[in-house]
């Protein structure tokens, strides 16, 4: 058990938080074991959560221990109710500290990794955002009027038209000009789309 929490404690010293370990004591008595090596029989399991570790002897024998990994730390969480369709602020965020390997797959740890994006849908205050419950914020709506804007090497050339689509900073979208015409770009701006064109 010593080796295999030892190990773990080595395995985990990159989570850079507070590692709690508690390896489960075997259901049956374990014969000696010369020189133990400890080793994870999977290489796809997580960082943290419900492990399994084997434990090798020098004998050729092999035994497996159940351990729980949990990590300690500080993530961000709405501090109010937030509607859909709101951009997310340092004001509207608290911290909050827990078992941040308790949470569901997908949850955003960092404010950084929030602010500026907008809210799909409702956030409850106090609950864990999950990475789908954001997206950029949308800098031209569908039916809005926007600028098109081809540009290079001694020419710029701008046209109005309206958005068939709707979308953040570099998403595509399809425009339609006034004579009928549909032409797609790139999202370059607060109601502004980039059009490449091969002119030098």
């Amino acid at each position: 058990m010593d080796i295999a929490h030892a190990f773990l404690e080595q395995r985990s010293r990159h989570l850079g938080n507070k590692v709690q370990i508690k390896v489960a004591a075997p259901s049956a008595h374990w014969p000696h074991c010369t020189a133990p090596e400890a080793f994870l029989p999977s290489k796809n399991q997580a960082d943290w959560g419900r492990i399994t570790v084997g434990i090798r002897c020098s004998s050729g024998s092999t035994r497996y221990l159940q351990a729980q990994v949990a990590v300690l730390g500080n993530y961000w969480v709405p501090r109010e109710n937030i509607p859909a369709g709101t951009t997310i602020t340092e004001e509207l965020l608290r911290r909050e500290k827990g078992e941040i390997s308790a949470l569901p797959s997908g949850t955003l740890l960092k404010r950084k990794e929030m602010l500026g994006l907008e809210s799909r849908r409702p956030l409850r205050a106090g609950t864990p955002v999950q990475q789908y419950q954001l997206q950029q914020r949308a800098l031209v709506k569908r039916r809005q009027t926007v600028t098109l804007v081809a540009a290079g090497r001694g020419f710029n050339i701008q046209r109005e038209g309206r958005a068939l689509d709707e979308g953040a900073m570099g998403d595509k979208v399809r425009v339609r000009l006034p004579d009928r015409q549909i032409i797609s770009g790139r999202v370059s701006g607060r109601g502004q789309i980039h059009v490449t064109t091969g002119r030098n």
